[in-house]
């Protein structure tokens, strides 16, 4: 590992903004870098047919003895706050890369990112024998885990891998992640003049804040959560709304209690309509599956080797998030988030410390060279 190297491509990342569908220049400073080692890679077309700028990336490098694996790690970030800036200020204050606290940072996932190539760079470099791996720089996954999921897995090889996307401690992996669905509920009324004639209406705002008033929301128990975030409805304040939608999301590690209280919401949405004269219409989207990955897979088996070689503490989390990994998992990939050690995600709090970088990079390095 060169660390000026792979703290400067850090910065340049996170400098450069990625909003989800807008990943175009990531995937151009990547591919740039790979083409000056001398390797190929092919871009899908995700970005066509998910209404973006920008398709999965895919790297292969061949290795000697040990299963490849692969490795994966996100292009795209959340939208700044404020709008998309043309830059991203980043600095580096005794040790820790943070901004200027007037955006988020991008660590999530540029950090993975930065590993993976600083990992080719070291492939290319050294005479060091590591397996064989396919790279795969995947998009829109701060939307649901979009890319990987259009990921063609048949023209994947690797049946075990690392997400290089874990804002845990440096020596951990996330085993277990939940389900998650999201719904949109859509509630019709009736238009008319609010003044003239509003004996003619219903109200279609009025109708959904009787059902927000007794939607399942918040933690249903330790493994359940959902919640509901946005609001569509309303034209002019002298027009009674006769459309008014609600988007929300649902979450579980046990698939059984997740489909109880998406039934909850179903029967909750019409029994309160009922004697209203408005309608309601659900459309659910499964957004990925949830994953359970046994400490008997291979994958954690060089992870646990790796650390008990650093003296380093491991520990197996479970999360209430989701990620690349559930796609993954559910078609057939065995795959675990690495924890990179960022800190306050999504928010201009954002940062990662270069020591955390650093022994990241150390532990990915020995999960990838050839065991004896």
């Amino acid at each position: 590992m060169k660390t000026d190297r792979i703290i400067s491509t850090l910065v340049e990342l996170c400098e450069i903004p990625s909003p989800s569908r807008c990943e175009r220049y990531v995937a151009d400073y990547i591919l740039s870098r790979i083409s000056e080692l001398g390797l190929d890679a092919v871009e899908d077309n995700a970005g066509n047919d998910l209404n973006g700028d920008t398709g999965n990336i895919i790297v292969r490098v061949d290795g000697n003895g040990s299963p490849s694996l692969l490795l994966t790690a996100h292009m795209d970030t959340v939208m700044p706050v404020g709008g998309l800036p043309d830059r991203i200020n980043v600095n580096i204050t005794d040790g820790v890369v943070h901004t200027d606290r007037k955006s988020i940072l991008g660590a999530d996932d540029k950090a993975g990112i930065a590993l993976a190539l600083e990992l080719l760079h070291h492939r290319v470099e050294t005479s060091d024998d590591v397996c064989s791996l396919e790279i795969v720089f995947t998009v829109q996954e701060e939307i649901g885990a979009r890319g990987a999921a259009y990921l063609d897995k048949d023209s994947i090889s690797s049946e075990q891998g690392f997400v290089l996307d874990g804002d845990t401690p440096v020596g951990t992996v996330i085993v277990s992640a939940p389900h998650k669905l999201r719904y949109d509920l859509v509630i019709s009324g009736a238009a008319a003049h609010a003044a003239l004639e509003p004996e003619k209406g219903i109200n279609a705002i009025k109708a959904m804040s009787e059902v927000v008033r007794e939607l399942p929301c918040g933690k249903i128990d330790s493994n359940t959560v959902t919640n509901y975030g946005i609001v569509k409805g309303g034209n002019a304040t002298n027009v009674i709304p006769d459309r008014v939608e609600l988007i929300g999301e649902l979450r579980g590690h046990d698939l059984e209690k997740v489909y109880h209280v998406r039934k909850q919401i179903d029967e909750t949405s019409h029994r309160v309509l009922e004697c209203s004269g408005a309608s309601a219409e659900i459309i659910w989207t499964e957004l990925y599956p949830g994953y359970s990955v046994s400490l008997d897979e291979l994958c954690i088996q060089y992870f646990a080797s790796a650390c008990n070689k650093f003296d380093m503490q491991m520990d197996y989390v479970t999360t209430d998030g989701g990620g690349d990994a559930n796609p993954l998992n559910g078609s057939g990939i065995i795959c675990v988030p690495f924890g990179l050690g960022m800190k306050a995600i999504h928010t201009n709090q954002e940062n990662i410390k270069l020591a955390d970088l650093y022994d990241a990079f150390n532990l990915l390095l020995e999960c990838v060279s050839i065991k004896s």
